[in-house]
């Protein structure tokens, strides 16, 4: 199962679980007692950072005119269009019982020949 010798991964094992305690203890000394908010000033007495001086950078305008704003156009009032009387529905999937078949029987050829024609129609969109 395993390819390396066992005293090779027990050395692996310690070796990660002390890489793991090392980052750890480093993260709780690098911390500091007080976390600051930002924009808030640092409580402690350590010394800020110094004032980067850029003379070749220029500051964003902060009274820039606000953006002219065009009047949308109005839209214009459509002709009233007739109004379109639905039409009947038809329903030409169920045939008509034929003639050869005796009445209170169940016409299983007629069934196929209406589903037959249903399947050649377009279907409604």
């Amino acid at each position: 199962m395993w390819s390396m010798p066992r005293n090779l991964r027990k050395f692996a094992v310690v070796a990660i679980i002390l890489m793991a305690l090392a980052g750890f203890i480093s993260g709780l000394l690098g911390a500091r007692d007080v976390a600051d908010l930002p924009g808030e000033t640092p409580a402690s007495d350590a010394p800020a950072s110094p004032i980067v001086v850029a003379p070749e950078v220029t500051p964003l305008p902060t009274d820039a005119p606000p953006p002219v704003l065009e009047p949308e156009p109005e839209p214009q009032p459509e002709a009233p269009k007739p109004e379109e009387k639905p039409q009947p529905a038809t329903d030409a999937s169920a045939p008509a019982p034929s003639a050869k078949t005796p009445a209170g029987q169940d016409a299983v050829g007629d069934l196929i020949e209406g589903a037959d024609s249903a399947a050649t129609q377009p279907p409604p969109y």
